[in-house]
């Protein structure tokens, strides 16, 4: 994955998830991101986030 920061839609996407997951785990914290300033900011997710995301839920037999 490249260092792009990417969007909710996209982070669902590489995820392979509906966007409102992406939503739910961003708002737990269970994924990283940052929330743009604003009344209706947007969530901004750094690909290095998601890699880290999928690390930490890897299944190791």
């Amino acid at each position: 994955m490249s260092k792009k920061v990417l969007s909710v839609k996209e982070a669902a996407e590489e995820l392979d998830m509906h966007p409102d997951t992406v939503y739910t785990l961003l708002r737990r914290g269970d994924l990283a991101g940052s929330k743009m300033p604003g009344l209706r900011g947007s969530w901004k997710i750094r690909a290095s986030a998601i890699d880290q995301f999928l690390n930490r839920h890897a299944y190791s037999a």
